[in-house]
């Protein structure tokens, strides 16, 4: 099963592309025409004045390796992603996992509708900051724990103790997925106003902490398609939003098989944007600090260590999403 997993989100991932936070920043002359040119395309069709901006403009660009006509498919036209989770009847696995199959092999499909103002407009994406997601960003953890070197955020997702089957049994899948949606959206919230503070941050790091991790509770077979989800609306919606993506504290099987089975054959943009490590904290701290530039020093406790609280969705919807690095204040 997590085998299976693992490759499904690596296919999905060869979709999300893995430039630096550098790279967003410095483009060529002929990279610079061809932006003038998206902008005027563009610009008569964006109903937001961030939408107008170079920073937003050029990731969707560099998402399509600056192909005009490509980027303006993916921002404005409509489209459909369909995902196919193929979900195999086991008795024992549906006892253990509590998770019940109806069909010998359950097709599920989730579709993602409008790519990107479309999607964005169906979906009322710019109202969903305004819901009230008090009970959901509860159960579901997700704080900002300081920045990198470079200043770009550091978000810790604590995915162990997301309890994805209490959602999926609770017929709350699509509250889930727009809650996933509404994460994203409040981090690229972040790094504008970040930007428009004189931040240079135009990334996030995301860490995925799978302490606590239960296949029964986090990876059961209706739990899957929410990974999925996390993925493909990643790349279909918010491209060029994450720096690295950092799994920890998973499960010792993990490791080899990532390390050793997928990642050797990971295109090469995955394998620079996705990293997994194992429970042992002194292997992902020692490479937090000196691989990407995060110094786990100077996070909660919750990471070990020794820096102020961290700041979670209901402080930043009170902050008027307001982010500024620790050390930096």
């Amino acid at each position: 099963m997590l085998l299976s997993v693992l490759l499904v989100v690596v296919v999905i991932l060869h979709e999300i592309p893995a430039q630096g936070i550098n790279e967003d920043l410095v483009i060529t002359l002929e990279q610079k025409e061809k932006l003038d040119e998206f902008r005027e395309i563009m610009e008569p069709k964006l109903p937001h004045d961030y939408m107008k901006m170079d920073i937003y403009l050029i990731r969707w660009l560099k998402a399509r390796d600056f192909d005009i006509p490509a980027a303006t498919r993916m921002l404005r036209e409509i489209s459909k992603i369909l995902i196919t989770s193929t979900l195999i009847k086991n008795e024992v696995f549906k006892k253990k996992r509590g998770c019940e199959l109806h069909e010998p092999i359950y097709h599920q499909i989730i579709d993602i509708e409008g790519v990107n103002l479309h999607w964005r407009e169906e979906n009322g994406m710019d109202s969903i900051l305004d819901e009230d997601w008090t009970e959901f960003n509860t159960q579901y953890r997700f704080n900002l724990e300081g920045c990198d070197d470079n200043g770009a955020p550091v978000a810790v997702l604590f995915v162990g103790e997301w309890d994805m089957r209490r959602a999926a049994l609770a017929g709350q899948s699509d509250k889930m997925r727009r809650f996933i949606d509404k994460l994203f959206e409040e981090v690229t919230t972040v790094l504008r106003t970040q930007q428009t503070r004189g931040y240079n941050a135009t990334r996030v790091n995301i860490i995925l902490d799978a302490a606590s991790l239960s296949f029964q509770v986090q990876a059961c077979p209706r739990c899957i398609p929410f990974y999925i989800y996390l993925v493909q609306t990643l790349g279909a919606h918010f491209p060029n939003t994450v720096n690295v993506c950092l799994v920890v504290n998973t499960p010792d099987i993990a490791v080899p098989l990532w390390n050793n089975i997928i990642k050797p054959v990971a295109p090469p943009d995955v394998r620079k944007l996705v990293d997994v490590y194992g429970r042992k904290r002194s292997v992902w701290r020692e490479a937090l600090l000196t691989k990407y530039g995060i110094d786990w020093t100077k996070m909660s406790h919750d990471m070990g260590g020794d820096g102020p609280d961290p700041v979670d969705s209901n402080d930043l919807r009170k902050n008027g999403y307001l982010y500024e690095c620790p050390e930096l204040k």
